[in-house]
């Protein structure tokens, strides 16, 4: 399975130009996270496991940086119900899923006291937590932040780019938690260690980027 997911990852990342910071190296890692999750779920089935994989795979292919999201969600659904042979209703269902997943798109529908709201997907809810969880997990390394600087804005300098990481990190990353959006208990145990890592990274500057989900900033 993840093979085919990977082969189809690296085509539409080269069609869309989709860098590193959101490509095939951020999925993989996305996939480990809601794995090391999904284990502190003994009681999902296996439909919810098959859909949580794809969901923290697939996530950023129809991400607004990189390309309409009507377009490229289409795209996906087409490639699951045709190839992989997927119910409609079960695509139609990751589709929803992973288009209501960014930080940025959710941090636009907070309540009175600025706290996240969620939407509801109904059966697949624990999917969409576990991938939304993977996501931002993964979010804890600074070197995906400077390959997408570089990327966007290859006129700026790396004292920029390493400027705005710190900034964005203070702002954003290490307040995951005490703004809401990390609760699930076996995501909340890894903050701890990525933040450390994270600090150290911002530190020394590495852009080295974690493979081994307990080795920090080192690979």
């Amino acid at each position: 399975m993840m093979q085919v997911l990977e082969n189809y990852i690296k085509r539409v990342c080269i069609k869309l130009g989709i860098d590193e910071s959101h490509g095939l190296k951020h999925s993989i890692q996305t996939v480990r996270y809601a794995e090391l999750i999904m284990k502190s779920y003994p009681y999902i089935s296996e439909e919810e496991r098959h859909m949580t994989i794809f969901v923290a795979a697939l996530h950023d292919l129809c991400d607004s940086k990189y390309t309409d999201i009507d377009v490229a969600s289409q795209e996906i659904r087409m490639w699951l119900i045709e190839d992989l042979w997927w119910e409609k209703s079960a695509a139609d269902a990751l589709i929803s899923i992973v288009t209501s997943m960014s930080y940025s798109k959710l941090k636009k529908s907070v309540d009175m006291n600025g706290n996240p709201v969620f939407p509801n997907h109904g059966k697949w809810q624990l999917a969409y937590e576990i991938g939304r969880h993977a996501d931002l997990l993964d979010a804890y390394v600074p070197a995906r932040c400077i390959i997408y600087n570089r990327n966007m804005y290859p006129e700026k300098t790396d004292d920029e780019h390493w400027a705005r990481a710190s900034e964005l990190f203070e702002i954003r990353v290490f307040n995951y938690v005490k703004d809401g959006w990390i609760t699930l208990p076996a995501a909340l145990k890894l903050v701890p260690d990525l933040e450390r890592a994270a600090r150290r990274c911002l530190e020394e500057r590495s852009e080295e980027w974690p493979m081994n989900l307990n080795n920090g900033c080192k690979n």
